[in-house]
C-alpha cells in the first residue's frame, strides 16, 4: 500500500445552521468550506493533509480570513485510506453530531485558538450593565482607545463625529462601518457594527457585530426554538411580536422581547423589566391598552403620531430589542400588511446591499481584479465583461458577472444577460464551462479527452476527430 496515502487525512464538514454533511473539495469565492456529496465523492478532489497535522490549521488560516463566521461548520478528520467505507458511515453520523458525540470525539477536528476566539468574538452579545443603585453609562474616558485602534482601526474622533460613541457608551450599537481587525496575520477590511460591554475585571471590550446572509431561526436561541409563526413574524417585520423566556448566562429564565438587527441579521434579545415606555411620542399620548400592548411585544397599527414639528403620520408602534425602545417599524418591514415579497423586505440586512439597498462596490470575481470603469458598472446594475477568466480545468473563458435584484446577491453566467431573448445568446464559452465545470455532455465533443478550450464546440483537430470517432466502452 502507497505509505504516503495511509499517512492522510482528508476532511468532512457539516454547516451546523443547515446541517448541510459533505466532503471538503477546497473553498469558496465567499470563504466557506466547498462541499460536495460524501458518497460520489472522489478521493483525488478532496482536501488531503498529512496525518499528525491540525487539518485546520492548514484550511482554516485561509478560511477565517473571508468568512464572516466559522464556528458555523464542525470539521472532521477520515483516514484517507479508508475514506470509501469509513467516510460514507461517518457522514450519517455527522448529521447528528450531538447524538453521536462519544463515536465522533476522535475524529473532530479542533479549531486553533485563535480562531475559537475570534468565532466568540463574533457571537458575542452586548449586555447592559446598570450601577448598583441605578443606570450608569460607560465612561468613554476609561476605554483603551489606543488598542481598539490597533486591533480593528477604530478612533475615538470617528464615532464621536459620527454619533456612535453616545449610543454606544449608553450600550447600543454603532451604524455599519468598516472595521480593520488582523485576523491569521492578514490585515482585514469588514463591515460591522460595533458595541461596548463592561467586563467583570472592569475593562471595556468592543464587540464586532459582522453582517450574517441571512439570520439562523433554525437553531435555538438562548433555550427558546423558534415556531413557524416566530419565524415568518422576526422575517416580516423584524421583531418576534411576544414575550418569550430566554435562558441568561447563570441558567435562569428571563421574560424577553426578540428582535433583528436589520442591519446585520443577528438575533437580538431585551430583558422585559429593561424597558420604559414613555407615555407621549412628540405631541402623540398613548393610552394606557396601546403601552400594554406595547409591553406584551404586540404591535400597534395604524397609529397617528404627531411629532413636535407638527408633522403627522401613520405608523406602525413595535418593542425592539435591538434598539432597546419602542420603534416606528420601517415600511419595508410591514410586508405583512402590503403584500410586498419578503426578499425586498430583507434586502437592507443583505451583506451584498447598503442599509437603503444600494448595491455595495466589489472589486474582483473569482480572483480576476476589475477596472474602476468595471466596478463602476457593477454598482450602476450593469454587466461585467470578464474576458480573461478561467474554467475549473484552467482554460481560458468569458463570463458576465452582474447584481441580480431578485436574489439580492451578484451571479455570473457564460451567456450575456443583456442580450434580448430575441437574439440568440453568445455562445462561446457557454458549452465550454458546460461541460468542464458542470459535468454536463456535448454530443459532438463527448468523447474528447481533453477539456474544451474557448469557442470550442466541436473537435479541433485531428487527434480529438478520432477520438470523437472511436466508440468508449467494453469491445462486443
Amino acid at each position: 500500500m502507497d505509505q504516503t496515502k495511509e499517512q492522510e487525512q482528508v476532511l468532512i464538514a457539516r454547516n451546523n445552521e443547515t446541517g448541510q454533511v459533505g466532503a471538503v473539495t477546497g473553498m469558496n469565492d465567499d470563504g466557506t468550506p466547498k462541499l460536495t456529496d460524501v458518497k460520489s465523492a472522489k478521493l483525488s478532489d478532496l482536501v488531503r493533509f498529512s496525518k499528525g497535522q491540525n487539518p485546520l490549521e492548514a484550511f482554516m488560516s485561509n478560511f477565517v480570513r473571508q468568512c464572516k463566521n466559522p464556528s458555523t461548520f464542525g470539521f472532521f478528520k477520515v483516514p484517507a485510506d479508508r475514506y470509501d467505507s469509513v467516510g460514507v458511515a461517518m457522514s450519517d453520523l455527522i448529521k447528528d453530531p450531538q447524538a453521536n458525540a462519544d463515536m465522533l470525539k476522535d475524529n473532530k477536528v479542533e479549531m486553533p485558538a485563535q480562531e475559537q476566539s475570534q468565532a466568540a468574538e463574533v457571537k458575542t452579545q452586548p449586555e447592559e450593565t446598570p450601577a448598583q443603585g441605578g443606570y450608569q453609562a460607560i465612561n468613554a474616558d476609561s476605554i483603551d482607545w489606543e488598542a481598539f485602534k490597533t486591533n480593528w482601526g477604530v478612533e475615538r474622533e470617528q464615532l464621536e463625529k459620527s454619533g456612535d460613541l453616545e449610543r454606544m457608551l449608553n450600550y447600543g450599537k454603532s451604524g455599519l462601518m468598516k472595521v480593520h481587525p488582523t485576523l491569521a496575520g492578514e490585515k482585514m477590511e469588514l463591515d460591522a457594527r460595533l458595541s461596548l460591554r463592561k467586563e467583570q475585571d472592569g475593562n471595556i471590550k468592543l464587540v464586532p457585530h459582522f453582517i450574517r446572509l441571512e439570520p439562523n431561526l433554525e437553531k435555538e436561541y438562548r433555550g427558546h426554538q423558534f415556531t413557524a409563526a416566530d419565524k415568518e413574524q422576526l422575517l416580516k417585520t423584524g421583531n418576534l411580536g411576544r414575550i418569550v423566556e430566554l435562558e441568561s448566562r447563570n441558567g435562569e429564565k428571563t421574560p424577553s422581547f426578540v428582535s433583528l438587527d436589520r442591519l446585520t441579521n443577528e438575533i437580538v434579545s431585551m430583558p422585559v423589566n429593561r424597558l420604559h415606555i414613555k407615555e407621549n411620542i412628540g405631541k402623540t399620548t398613548l393610552t394606557a391598552d396601546e403601552i400594554k400592548t406595547l409591553k406584551e411585544g404586540l404591535p400597534v397599527v395604524d397609529k397617528e403620531i404627531t411629532l413636535r414639528d407638527g408633522k403627522t403620520f401613520k405608523t406602525t408602534l413595535q418593542v425592539n430589542a435591538d434598539a432597546r425602545c419602542v420603534e416606528f417599524v420601517p415600511k419595508a418591514w410591514q410586508n405583512h400588511k402590503q403584500g410586498q415579497p419578503q426578499q425586498q423586505a430583507q434586502s437592507r440586512g443583505n451583506s451584498w446591499t447598503d442599509a437603503e439597498g444600494n448595491i455595495r462596490p466589489i472589486s474582483k470575481w473569482k480572483g480576476i481584479q476589475f477596472t474602476d470603469q468595471q466596478k463602476q458598472d457593477y454598482v450602476d446594475g450593469k454587466t461585467v465583461v470578464l474576458e480573461n477568466a478561467t474554467d475549473s480545468k484552467g482554460q481560458p473563458c468569458t463570463l458576465y458577472v452582474k447584481f441580480n435584484p431578485e436574489k439580492q446577491r451578484p451571479f455570473a453566467t457564460t451567456d450575456n444577460p443583456d442580450l434580448k431573448q430575441t437574439v440568440a445568446p453568445s455562445n462561446d464559452s457557454a458549452t465550454q464551462v458546460a461541460v468542464n465545470n458542470d459535468g454536463k455532455t456535448n454530443e459532438a465533443t463527448k468523447n474528447v479527452a481533453e477539456p474544451l478550450q474557448k469557442y470550442q464546440t466541436a473537435p479541433k483537430n485531428e487527434a480529438q476527430q478520432r477520438q470523437q470517432r472511436k466508440p468508449k466502452g467494453p469491445k462486443p
